[in-house]
């Protein structure tokens, strides 16, 4: 062993090799096999507040809920080993043994009690489907946790909506937010502007040795096409995008046999009259666009998308059997130019360029487009100063009240309510009160299709999660039942 050590550093010697140069590049190389290097357009994190795919990604990696799901789509216990029903209105959760927080301290119930009633105090309108349900939440003791609804709990709901990432446990301090501090996954290790960077939770309580020891996040510029770029980049081992790409991108990576992985339709490309524009007679103008739009055009060049005639896809719960029947009964009353916001992301940049155009051809009418930065998108949805919001949300959520409620209740909504048969928020708080999941199910569905009637919304096409990963990176444990790409179940191999 002496010798072959002898005769490497001769060798190096010899080849004039500079050993400082090679060390540095193995270290990089060891670096970059357990490190995730990905892009990413974060905003203020917190996991309880989920409006993007980057929100729900650090959601799922900052924070763990009581109740998970496992690759079959099926409930099984996370932070909680096992609940019990105590009727007629409570639920009692047991923590499992010996649960820490990434620094080795005791996970506690009143903590979880504290992450509760903070996300609710932050976000009181993003979280409507699990707070209009709930009376009152205690911790009994260090490992218990009694949540008491307000109706019967065994219609209630509660065990589905506890699975959303947003009702994870997070640590709080002094009142306020500490991400450097988790129960899931991850921590947080340094946060700046354009940069973040995550650390591995040793005492998360489905810890794995082959997860990512860390994960460097970069955010990237508005017009960079991740996924188009992505076989040039140099520094990313992983990106997350949508189907929705380049034809002739597509085809490349099928025959460069990279690493992929892909929901089924998980996503809308929809347009959102503002109240303002609705109050305007917009409502038919966007019945105008439904009849007469041609959504091919819009998509030029592109693929991996399916057009849609309802705002769910095929297959979940809240499609309709019955499609929606657009009336062409009032005429349109809008005049002069319209004004469109789009978050800034890949889609706005084909859809920048081919809106206007399609429009004009369906309404005679000429548009505005204002790309706004993701980061400010909910600012601007809460200022109303425009008419039409045209962007992709996630519809997949196995929660469907929670879905409903995020389209609907948020504030400020999706879907705006108005007056008398168009108040979808009404509609949808007495739908929660039936007394059946079927019930709640069938009602949902008719005020979703209503919605769309009404002119409330005009889905245009569904697309799916995408991700793509260089060697080195495995995918592979990943199901397509995920809403998105787990960090946590990310292998390095």
């Amino acid at each position: 062993m002496l010798l072959l050590a002898s005769l490497a550093v001769s060798l190096l010697v010899a080849n004039n090799f500079d050993s400082y140069a090679l060390a540095k590049e193995f270290k990089g190389k060891v670096e970059a096999m357990d490190t995730i290097k990905t892009y990413m357009n974060f905003s203020e994190i917190d996991p309880a507040h989920i409006l993007t795919m980057a929100d729900l990604e650090m959601s799922f990696a900052l924070a763990s809920t009581l109740v998970a799901f496992n690759d079959e789509r099926q409930m099984v216990a996370g932070l909680a080993e096992k609940w019990e029903t105590l009727p007629p209105t409570k639920i009692k959760f047991t923590l499992r043994s010996g649960l820490k927080w990434s620094d080795g301290s005791p996970v506690t119930a009143i903590q979880y009690k504290d992450a509760l009633e903070r996300a609710k105090r932050a976000h009181p309108d993003d979280l409507k489907a699990l707070f209009d349900a709930v009376g009152n939440i205690e911790a009994s003791d260090s490992s218990t946790l009694i949540i008491t609804t307000k109706d019967e709990v065994t219609k209630s709901g509660i065990l589905l909506k506890l699975t959303e990432p947003m009702y994870g446990l997070v640590f709080i301090k002094d009142g306020k937010l500490d991400l450097s501090k988790s129960a899931g996954p991850f921590s947080v290790k340094e946060k700046s502007q354009n940069h973040l960077t995550l650390v591995v939770n040793p005492n998360w309580y489905n810890f794995k040795k082959d997860m990512p020891s860390k994960v460097e996040i970069k955010r990237p510029s508005s017009d960079m096409d991740l996924i188009a770029n992505f076989e040039n980049d140099e520094w990313a081992n992983l990106v997350s995008g949508t189907s929705l790409m380049r034809a002739d991108s597509a085809e490349r990576f099928k025959q460069k046999g990279y690493r992929t992985w892909q929901r089924s339709l998980d996503k809308v490309f929809s347009l959102y009259p503002s109240k303002k524009f609705l109050n305007a007679g917009g409502a038919a103008f966007i019945n105008q666009l439904a009849q007469k739009m041609n959504r091919e055009d819009l998509l030029t060049g592109l693929s991996g998308f399916s057009l849609s005639s309802q705002f769910f896809p095929r297959g979940y719960e809240l499609y309709s059997a019955s499609e929606p029947k657009i009336s062409s009964a009032l005429k349109p009353s809008v005049k002069g130019s319209v004004k469109i916001i789009i978050p800034g992301s890949l889609i706005a940049v084909p859809i920048k360029e081919h809106l206007p155009a399609v429009i004009r051809s369906a309404a005679g009418i000429d548009v505005s487009i204002e790309v706004v930065p993701i980061t400010g998108i909910n600012e601007r949805m809460k200022r109303g100063d425009f008419d039409i919001l045209a962007t992709s949300v996630a519809v997949a959520d196995p929660n469907f009240e929670g879905s409903m409620s995020f389209f609907i209740e948020r504030e400020p909504p999706f879907i705006q309510s108005t007056e008398k048969p168009n108040d979808f928020a009404a509609q949808l708080r007495e739908a929660r009160s039936l007394p059946s999941s079927g019930q709640r199910i069938s009602r949902m569905r008719e005020i979703i299709v209503r919605a769309q009637e009404a002119g409330h919304v005009l889905p245009i096409f569904h697309f799916s999660s995408l991700a793509i990963a260089k060697p080195g990176v495995d995918l592979s444990e990943i199901p397509n039942t995920n809403e998105t790409i787990p960090f946590s179940k990310v292998r390095m191999r």
